[in-house]
């Protein structure tokens, strides 16, 4: 009896504390070092030096060693890091699978660092970090892809700091020629912290390629790859497609940056104030009304908001692509987007969930049109309407009586999406055949050197289109054969050298800038820690916990011991 009440305690408490069963016998760790180039950040790889040393170590005890960067690979290790990215994420991934520990060695700058907490039992992070010191660097910046001379543009650059604050900055917008378009003080930055810095500047009058460059300029700097973020500002003759609101609203402000921003565009946009009294878009100067008039007459691509008659029968006296956006003047209740018909747009509105968008305001339904993109049915109603419609012959003509789709940009994530992919699929179509005939055309005018460039497909229907590069100040030409088809329209190719390249598709010619990679920008660190939780790893002992039967001893043990304690006549 004493000894099953014994046992028992003993057994209570082995499971209370988890005891282990058998011997350790653990299996061989993975070891990953980092190669990413971040570890020249400072201008020294004597750092790098000592964590393939360390790295050369713990393979040599018995673990595997494995490089990881922007790719996972086993390898010798390179005698200068050169990846273009630091994620680990694949190293983890490996490990779980295998159930065996993993020795990361890095310099603390990882992309995925929240994959960390994924590690098993017994693994482990060493970070041999940069020192700290003073560096400010533009990390990202938006531009319209286009503009005509004279046109008012605004421009957005995102400027961080590494780990020591620095005193006082100063942004400089400049162009490839050594010509100052604008400088402004931003005064002092905090450690790892960012600034925005917003100016709208006038487009030169020329009509080229203009290469731009945001420059941070601080006293002190230690790094100076970083400094610069280069974009290109394709300036035309004329405009390519024109923007005319008679009732501004978020709508009108949404889609016409969409417009600009998105669809590779030259963009000219002109509001109405007053009856009679129109202003352009974003430097506000005043416009006489026969000006709106002309252009958007004779524009390749015409959009018109709000009133669409203020010039008389708008299929009359407009020549190009047309989109007649009618906001309802009465509200009649809120719809809700619910499917989508078979119509040109359906590539752009495919596979979007668009039950869990925001209401909007639908109008009567366009009457005549070959064939309607997105439907609406109003709610708890059997009322359905047509957000979208429109013509492709004898030229393409759009209709949306809708407004609120504000609504889903403000929303952001998946409604800013659907935002981009109604307004940008109706934008996409109606300059498919009038804007831009190459067959393909560069997605972004800047991308980050070791990164994929992006190309999107054009007016051409070819699976296989073939891009001519040169790059500013060489001769030699890189032939990139990229390959389309009918359900995705985007297509990369492998990464270019930092510089300003040259591509020929067809006919036509455009530019685009690789700037230094992101292994410049600084990031935060991480530090070195241990799991001494998580998955177990292979070889490690059985607990008592994972093993019912132990449960069903304990308690087996403690109803003997009270069996036999009634039988001798104790309580």
């Amino acid at each position: 009896m004493v000894a099953l009440r014994a046992a028992a305690i003993v057994l209570a408490v082995a499971l209370i504390l988890d005891a282990r069963l058998g011997t350790h016998a653990p299996s061989r760790a993975l070891v990953a070092l980092d190669v990413s180039g971040s570890w020249a950040q400072g201008g020294t790889t004597g750092r790098f030096a000592e964590a393939a040393q360390r790295a050369r170590g713990a393979g040599a005890s018995g673990g595997e060693l494995l490089l990881f960067g922007d790719s996972l690979r086993a390898a010798a290790v390179p005698d200068r890091p050169a990846d273009g990215a630091s994620r680990v994420g694949q190293a983890v991934d490996r490990a779980s699978a295998l159930g065996r520990p993993l020795i990361v060695i890095t310099d603390g700058q990882l992309e995925d660092a929240e994959v960390l907490g994924q590690l098993s039992a017994g693994s482990r992070v060493e970070v041999l970090a940069a020192r700290t010191a003073m560096d400010v660097a533009v990390r990202s910046l938006e531009l319209p892809q286009a503009a005509v001379p004279g046109d008012s543009v605004e421009l957005r650059a995102l400027f961080v700091t590494a780990g020591a604050p620095v005193p006082a900055v100063t942004a400089a917008l400049r162009l490839a020629d050594g010509t100052t378009i604008a400088t402004a003080p931003l005064g002092s930055l905090g450690a790892w912290s960012e600034r925005e810095w917003r100016v709208r500047f006038r487009v030169p009058e020329r009509r080229d390629a203009l290469v731009v460059r945001v420059i941070a300029q601080a006293s002190g700097d230690a790094e100076h790859h970083n400094d610069t973020l280069s974009t290109v500002l394709d300036v035309r003759g004329g405009p390519s497609a024109v923007f005319v609101s008679t009732s501004p609203d978020e709508d009108a402000r949404f889609a016409l940056d969409l417009m600009r921003g998105a669809m590779a565009l030259t963009v000219r946009g002109f509001v109405r104030v007053a009856p009679g009294q129109w202003r352009q878009e974003g430097t506000l100067a005043p416009v006489e009304e026969s000006v709106v008039h002309e252009a958007l007459a004779r524009a390749p691509v015409a959009v018109l908001h709000g009133d669409t008659a203020v010039f008389g029968p708008p299929r009359a006296f407009t020549r190009g692509s047309l989109l007649l956006v009618v906001p309802p003047r009465e509200e009649e209740g809120e719809y809700f987007t619910e499917r989508v018909l078979g119509s040109p747009l359906s590539p752009a509105l495919a596979g979007l969930a668009w039950d869990s968008l925001p209401p909007i305001v639908v109008g009567p339904s366009p009457v005549g049109a070959a064939w309607s993109a997105l439907m609406a049915r109003r709610g708890r109603r059997f009322d359905e309407r047509v957000v979208v419609a429109g013509d492709d012959a004898p030229r393409r003509i759009a209709v949306m009586p809708v407004r609120g789709l504000w609504r889903w940009k403000f929303r952001g994530g998946r409604s800013a999406d659907a935002f981009a992919a109604v307004w940008g699929g109706v934008f996409d179509w109606m300059a498919r055949g009038d804007v831009d005939e190459r067959p393909a055309r560069v997605a972004s005018p800047w991308v980050r050197e070791g990164e994929p460039v992006t190309w999107r497909r054009g007016a051409g229907r070819d699976s296989v289109v073939t891009v001519r590069l040169r790059q500013d100040g060489t001769t030699a030409d890189v032939n990139v054969a990229l390959r389309f088809s009918d359900a995705v329209s985007t297509a990369t190719s492998p990464p270019l050298a930092a510089g300003v390249w040259r591509a020929t598709v067809g006919t036509g010619t455009s530019a685009f800038v690789v700037n230094a990679g992101a292994e410049w920008i600084p990031r935060r660190p991480i530090v070195s820690r241990s799991a001494v939780a998580g998955d177990a790893a292979v070889g490690a002992p059985s607990s008592l916990r994972n093993g019912w039967w132990w449960y069903a001893l304990l308690l087996a043990a403690l109803c003997a011991e009270w069996v036999m304690r009634r039988r001798v006549g104790l309580r």
